[in-house]
């Protein structure tokens, strides 16, 4: 660890050794990597070599990141002998979390269609995740770029980004103490190519390598093959793969699927609020656990304000929040694997003597047995099931609308002072009201219709 430097700066790439790689169905590398400590490559030479020769490759989006406040480590990771040529390797900065213990740790993917990587979000929510208390890791990926296309970095095979993730993750995993990484913890987060990317990545992971995110927050990605910025704005090589399917999420989703964040503006005019719709709906058919939040109009690609967003699924989020309390929702979420059932029993399955064979991730039952609303994301998102709340951990009851209009001064909420309605012109249940004037507000009643209404 050092501490930040400036951006114009000399790098030292630390090249480790590791074993080699599994194409077979595009494997990731394997997780129990071979490193020697005591193997050093200094490639500074090299690159002044080639600076000097005028032949050195255009200036990567890596060489120039943003850095965060606060010590952080940087590695160059293993990359195999896959189908990527050039100079450029995959970076990983880390930034530990300030506790002394461990901490639920950010594995951040800058977007860019897979043509560059964008530094902002790096810079706006990278920060926000650090000062919220996570480890936050960025990782700098490869870009698949295609053949005939001009790049500092060619990747004939798509796959290749992919492995970057996984070695990421590994890493994480494998130094999970030096860099306080809660390993049950690791939350995936993307921006637009990146959001794809993270989702590509949580759908292909259960099956080719144990590296699987605890959730994943997904900020306006594109999903389908359909989708704008891919069929015109993304020079990649993901058109070449005979599976071509399999670079899609909405058509890879199983109920091993992560807890799942999505972020969205409905005024995006180039990943179009469909392709949200698409990937939620088949989130749904496989019980995986999500929550959307969408800027109802206005807004665009890469502007999401808080303050105008508006939870299209179960769930409220706060119009103050920022980027770190959507990593904190997706950690609630229940998890709907058992694949690995060490690391998914949560604290109240422990203390009551549940496991992943007798309790599966829906165990809203166990949370009505136990007669009590536990901090446990399985049991909050029970009360969402049950259409209530929930407040210091305790799920609320209903709220019960006013039966007569006796006390109308006391019973009118909000949401009827400003639409200028009042018992006399309200019934008790005002889901009509909500209805009529098309909008969810923010209101116990229409809330509760929400959630009614699932």
């Amino acid at each position: 660890s050092h501490p930040p430097r400036p951006r114009q700066r000399q790098r030292m790439n630390i090249i480790i050794l590791c074993s080699s790689f599994q194409r077979n169905n595009y494997s990731f590398p394997k997780h129990k990597t071979t490193m020697y400590p005591t193997t050093l490559l200094f490639i500074t030479t090299l690159s002044l070599a080639a600076a000097l020769d005028g032949n050195a490759p255009p200036a990567s989006p890596a060489n120039d990141r943003p850095v965060l406040s606060g010590l952080y480590t940087s590695i160059t990771l293993p990359t195999g002998q896959g189908g990527c040529s050039g100079t450029q390797e995959a970076i990983l900065d880390i930034y530990p979390s300030s506790s002394s213990s461990t901490a639920p740790t950010v594995l951040h993917l800058p977007g860019g269609a897979y043509m560059n990587l964008v530094g902002d979000t790096v810079e706006s929510a990278g920060q926000q995740y650090l000062d919220a208390g996570y480890t936050v890791a960025v990782l700098y990926y490869r870009l698949p770029r295609s053949e005939t296309t001009t790049s500092w970095l060619v990747c004939s095979d798509p796959y290749e980004v992919l492995d970057d993730v996984s070695s990421a993750m590994t890493h994480l995993l494998e130094n999970a103490a030096d860099y306080n990484v809660d390993a049950d913890q690791i939350v995936l987060s993307g921006f637009s190519a990146g959001g794809h990317l993270a989702s590509l990545y949580s759908s292909l992971c259960n099956a080719r390598s144990s590296a699987c995110p605890a959730g994943q927050v997904l900020h306006f990605p594109f999903m389908e093959k359909g989708s704008k910025i891919f069929c015109s704005e993304v020079g990649t090589a993901f058109n070449a793969l005979q599976d071509y399917d399999e670079c899609f999420p909405t058509v890879l989703v199983d109920e091993a699927t992560p807890p799942t964040i999505l972020y969205h503006a409905g005024g995006d005019p180039i990943v179009p609020t469909s392709e949200m719709t698409d990937f939620v709906y088949a989130l749904g058919q496989q019980g995986t656990s999500y929550e959307y939040y969408e800027v109802l109009e206005g807004g665009g690609h890469y502007l999401v304000p808080f303050s105008q967003v508006a939870a299209v699924s179960d769930g409220v989020l706060d119009p103050s929040g920022d980027y770190a309390s959507l990593i904190e929702r997706a950690l609630m979420l229940p998890n709907p694997s058992c694949v690995r059932c060490d690391d998914i029993v949560t604290p109240w399955m422990k203390d009551n003597g549940k496991t992943c064979d007798v309790t599966t991730w829906l165990i809203t039952n166990k949370c009505v047995e136990d007669e009590q609303w536990v901090t446990n994301g399985y049991c909050r998102s029970s009360c969402y099931d049950a259409g209530r709340g929930y407040v210091n951990e305790v799920c609320c009851p209903p709220p019960t609308p006013p039966s007569s209009c006796t006390e109308c001064s006391d019973d009118a909420t909000p949401w009827m002072e400003n639409n200028a309605k009042t018992c006399a012109t309200s019934p008790s249940s005002i889901e009509t009201n909500c209805n009529e004037n098309g909008w969810w507000v923010s209101n116990a009643y229409c809330q509760l219709s929400c959630f009614a209404a699932g």
